[in-house]
């Protein structure tokens, strides 16, 4: 393999950034197709980044013989089937975060699955797809690439350099990823996102602190340090009685998801990490890490940080040049992100996954981490239903 041709499922908000971080590592990736749930919407996708094929649907798209790697851009439930898809086809994967979840796809005559479900119901179903999924990708024998872009960003980089360096124990970590609200619709519903705020923003800080842990454990002990159990609760907050009649500026809407989540994560050696996901928080995305050592604290601020600070009378100032993700409003005092996506880690993302293609090795984020990060987040959910800390198989 000279170069990496990658077919795109989904053409939504995640497969632009996708898109621009494979044409910053031209020419060893190139997009050849795309297609998504309505042709016309791949058709205008790929106008405009110009992509030579498009294709009616994904199955189509993994048969192709012009595809080495399909990238799945799509709503969390959808991702099982493509993977299935690709790997019958023999096609390697990049995999959006987070990996999958449990949507009541055996459970039709439940309207509202996530009230109706017990959580140690959907954690069990959720092993059980670990498990046959796993099984598939390594009969495949494909590579599997787990797009969880905070492994790769600098600051987590440096951060994991000044462990090495300084040989300091882990205490605790702690991690926050929020904001004001998911605008898509497939979020407000159990049955099409699989959790609310700690499904899709925990993945990221929870993703890291294993990762993270990882790395150490390996660096000293030469074996990664694993998550063993999880205390978590989680909420709905924009559902309290004292909102009625007053104005919010946040998202709102949720269905049968929370938008508020807290969970402390237990490591074999008996270090912590307390991860943070809400769609509550005001003016922009947080995306942040903490480490606290015995020898030294590391703050990773990714977003916002302070590298730029920009200060507008009215809104309207900087017309529409991007501030940062999830801005409410350019008024007022903001900070730009010379380049965000750079700073959250989606280019260096894509050449890790392209080289490891090309040099047939193992991506830094892998099954293992997206397998790991799943299986915390559903064992959050039925520790917050039982009240009781839950330990992790």
């Amino acid at each position: 393999m000279k170069k990496v041709r990658v077919g795109m499922v989904g053409v939504g908000f995640i497969a632009k950034i996708h898109m621009a971080a494979f044409r910053e590592n031209y020419p060893h990736v190139e997009v050849v197709g795309v297609c998504a749930s309505r042709r016309e919407n791949a058709e205008r996708f790929a106008a405009e980044y110009g992509v030579p094929l498009v294709f009616d649907n994904f199955e189509q798209l993994c048969k192709s013989d012009q595809v080495d790697v399909v990238d799945i851009c799509t709503p969390t439930n959808l991702h099982e089937v493509v993977i299935f898809c690709a790997c019958e086809n023999r096609k390697h994967v990049i995999c959006e975060k987070p990996l999958l979840g449990y949507y009541g796809e055996d459970r039709p005559e439940l309207e509202r699955v996530g009230v109706e479900v017990p959580k140690t119901e959907m954690y069990q179903k959720v092993l059980n797809k670990i498990t046959a999924l796993e099984k598939k990708i390594r009969d495949s024998g494909i590579k599997f690439m787990y797009a969880e872009n905070w492994v790769y960003a600098p600051a987590i980089e440096k951060m994991k350099k000044m462990i090495k360096v300084s040989n300091g124990v882990v205490f605790e970590l702690r991690a926050e990823c929020s904001h004001s609200g998911s605008q898509a619709s497939y979020s407000r519903r159990w049955r099409t996102s699989g959790g609310g705020s700690l499904m899709r923003l925990g993945s990221h800080p929870i993703g890291a602190a294993i990762h993270m842990k990882h790395f150490e454990g390996l660096t000293r002990y030469g074996k990664p340090l694993k998550p063993v159990a999880v205390t978590a609760q989680i909420a709905s907050l924009t559902k309290m009685e004292v909102l009625k009649d007053r104005p919010c500026f946040v998202a709102t809407g949720w269905e049968d998801v929370e938008d508020w989540s807290v969970a402390i994560i237990d490591f074999e050696d008996g270090s912590k990490a307390t991860v943070f996901s809400t769609d509550l928080s005001l003016g922009g995305v947080k995306n942040k890490m903490e480490i606290y050592m015995s020898n030294g604290v590391v703050v990773a601020n990714m977003t916002p940080n302070d590298s730029m600070i920009a200060f507008a009378p009215v809104d309207g100032t900087w017309r529409d040049e991007y501030i940062c993700e999830k801005l409410e409003t350019k008024a007022g005092y903001s900070f730009p992100s010379a380049d965000e996506f750079w700073t959250r880690g989606y280019p260096q993302e894509m050449k890790d996954f392209a080289l490891a293609l090309l040099e047939d090795r193992d991506p830094v984020s892998d099954f293992d981490l997206a397998k790991q990060t799943v299986q915390v987040i559903y064992a959050a959910y039925v520790s917050a239903e039982l009240q009781k800390k839950v330990e992790i198989d």
